[in-house]
C-alpha cells in the first residue's frame, strides 16, 4: 500500500468521486477548482467559456474541465483537499486506473476534442 491509500481511504475518495457530479452550487462558490485527470487547477470565475453537463438535470450541472474536456473537477468548496498532490493521485488512480494525463506524468495541455456524430 502506498502512502497516498494510507492517508485518503477508500470510502474518502469515493466520497469525492460524487462532488464531481450535478456541483454547480460547489464550483460557483470556489475560488479554485481540480480536474482529477489532467491536473489543470484554475478559478472558475477567471476562467473563460465553461461547458457544463446536465443543463436541464433538477440536480443541477456538472462541469467539464476546460482544459482536456472531462467531467471530473471538483472545487475546493466541496471541503476536499483539491489542491493536495497526495489527494490529486489517489483520486486519479482510483477513478483513472492508471490511465490519466496525471498518472502518466504528463504535464497539463490543452487537449482538442474531435466530435463524434453518432446516428
Amino acid at each position: 500500500i502506498c502512502d497516498m491509500e494510507r492517508t485518503y481511504s477508500a470510502e474518502f475518495v469515493k466520497q469525492a468521486h460524487k462532488a464531481t457530479i450535478f456541483h454547480e452550487k460547489d464550483i460557483l462558490a470556489s475560488s479554485v477548482c481540480t480536474c482529477f485527470y489532467c491536473g489543470y487547477q484554475f478559478d472558475p470565475h477567471k476562467e473563460n467559456d465553461l461547458e457544463w453537463l446536465d443543463e436541464t438535470h433538477p440536480k443541477g450541472r456538472t462541469l467539464m474541465c476546460p482544459m482536456c474536456g472531462i467531467d471530473c473537477i471538483v472545487g475546493d468548496a466541496s471541503g476536499f483537499p483539491i489542491t493536495d498532490d497526495g489527494f490529486i493521485h489517489a483520486c486519479t488512480e482510483a477513478w483513472f486506473g492508471g490511465y490519466s494525463r496525471i498518472s502518466d506524468g504528463l504535464p497539463v495541455g490543452k487537449e482538442e476534442l474531435i466530435p463524434i456524430e453518432v446516428d
